[in-house]
């Protein structure tokens, strides 16, 4: 465990953050295995309806993080925590007392909101109770977390999808809402930290005015849309595209889990500073377009052939997932005034948001309806951002060793 040398209150929000991490991610791991097939088999919701819903979701929460993560530079983020954890729970359990398309849509939009504010809080009080020598390194125990956590939830959500019993359902959905009510248990727990940024905060905006911030999330978003990349485009790709088992679908999943829980700490201990977010970055857009670039070979292979590519691929992908994420956690805490944190880490996770809806339209028109040339696209845009992203993060270092205002940088 990490170790503070002013007292054990850092180590102590750790704990909690990675016990809290657990309960919700497993949670988080129920709810999202089940919701597709529970509202279209159990509520009748059409798969249209389906998807529709989840763009407007994702976009009514787009930016919910900004003010809150604002708010908490006022407020005791740990509490706001806490508050925003009992929502998720209670947007969830609301999903059994969905029966029509429209109250669909209502409890898919509050766990998307609250979701998106939980995130910027999170990190708020990350950049503000821990101090920022461990921040990665914190943030990197809490992603590995997060895999345990959502796959011990899917494997739980099996058991529903087993069946079309609507009470079993609705069990484990109630079961969902409770990790999520256990998760703000342990975090009410915490003593409050006595935000320091709370009394220098000006109220202003200051973040909107931050140019080469500004210009990292912006790029970070564009960074991230590998995560639609495997989670929609690679599936899709081998169901129709491939002359392999779909069983290679799961592998690649349980090969991301494995990956991350075994290298996101370590690396996350050993380049989570300043100096190499950039290079991380570089690293993690060739990485990531090397995956699509082998994916694009995986055509008109035989089966071995197109599974050892898919493995490649996999491995390289994660382990550009893992840089990524590193070097824009350090980038996102390091270049973020302190006294307005919680502003800026709303700023830079409502670019995941974006990502996310931006994410579906970049695999459906770019990728999957170009073919193999869709991959090469894809190869390039990453490559491209990685650079991109290096090059913002060099300029905002640059501005903020020389203290040039955020206001004219």
């Amino acid at each position: 465990m990490l170790v503070s040398p002013n007292g054990d209150a850092p180590d102590r929000i750790v704990r909690s953050l990675a016990l809290s991490t657990l309960l919700h991610t497993v949670g988080t791991g129920i709810v999202i295995t089940l919701s597709a097939v529970y509202f279209t088999r159990i509520v009748g919701v059409s798969v249209g309806q389906l998807g529709l819903g989840m763009a407007i979701s994702a976009a009514a929460a787009l930016g919910a993080g900004i003010p809150l993560g604002k708010l908490a530079e006022r407020r005791d983020p740990k509490r706001m925590l806490v508050a925003l954890l009992l929502g998720q729970g209670l947007a969830i359990f609301l999903h059994v007392e969905a029966t029509t398309f429209i109250s669909f849509l209502g409890v898919t939009c509050l766990l998307a909101f609250v979701n998106e504010g939980a995130n910027a809080v999170r990190a708020t009080l990350i950049a503000d109770a821990i101090p920022p020598e461990r921040r990665v390194r914190a943030r990197a125990l809490l992603r590995t977390i997060t895999n345990v956590g959502f796959a011990g939830g899917a494997v739980l959500a099996g058991v529903a999808l087993s069946g079309t019993d609507r009470t079993v359902y609705r069990l484990f959905l109630i079961v969902s809402a409770c990790f999520f009510v256990l998760a703000a248990g342990v975090m009410a727990r915490v003593p409050s930290t006595g935000v320091s940024s709370k009394k220098e905060s000006t109220g202003a905006w200051t973040v909107l005015r931050d140019r080469p911030y500004l210009a990292i999330a912006a790029t970070n978003a564009l960074m991230q849309m590998y995560y639609s990349v495997f989670e929609i485009a690679v599936p899709l790709w081998i169901a129709t595209r491939l002359n392999v088992p779909h069983g290679m679908i799961s592998m690649l999943f349980i090969l991301n889990t494995g990956v991350i829980i075994a290298l996101q700490m370590p690396i996350g201990a050993r380049f989570g500073r300043l100096a190499h977010a950039g290079r991380l970055c570089t690293a993690a857009g060739i990485g990531l377009a090397v995956a699509c670039l082998l994916i694009a070979l995986s055509p008109d292979r035989t089966g071995w052939q197109a599974s050892a590519l898919l493995v490649m691929a996999g491995l390289i992908y994660s382990l550009g997932e893992v840089l990524h994420t590193t070097g824009s956690w350090t980038a996102g805490f390091e270049l973020a005034p302190q006294a307005v944190q919680g502003q800026y880490q709303g700023v830079f996770t409502t670019g995941g948001s974006l990502s996310q809806l931006l994410g579906p339209v970049f695999v459906s028109f770019i990728i999957l309806g170009n073919g193999a040339n869709g991959w090469l696209l894809a190869a390039a845009s990453f490559a491209g951002a990685g650079l991109l992203m290096h090059a913002a993060i060099a300029r905002a270092t640059r501005a903020q060793r020389h203290h040039v205002p955020a206001s004219v940088r």
